[in-house]
């Protein structure tokens, strides 16, 4: 695994241990489009398409809460306001 990939993920509090390798690509990929969304505008249907894949693989209200408390703790940005938002245009 690359340097740069390495501080990716340690970057995000996950539990590796819940997901496959394809599973936490994913995971991770999602979480970064969330923070792209603080730098530039991202598609809706985007969002919206890895949202529903993210919370499939989640598959649990739990987990999605404290994840969506670890991401507005590191970057400012919650995945819940970003796709309430979305979802209520």
């Amino acid at each position: 695994m690359s340097k740069k990939n390495k501080e990716i993920i340690s970057n995000y509090e996950i539990d590796f241990d819940l997901f496959n390798v394809e599973e936490t690509i994913k995971i991770i990929s999602f979480m970064r489009l969330i923070e792209e969304t603080k730098k530039r505008k991202v598609s809706s249907k985007l969002l919206i398409e890895k949202y529903n894949e993210y919370r499939n693989i989640l598959n649990n209200k739990s987990l999605e809460k404290q994840y969506d408390k670890m991401l507005e703790k590191k970057c400012g940005i919650s995945i819940y306001r970003i796709m309430h938002n979305i979802m209520d245009t």
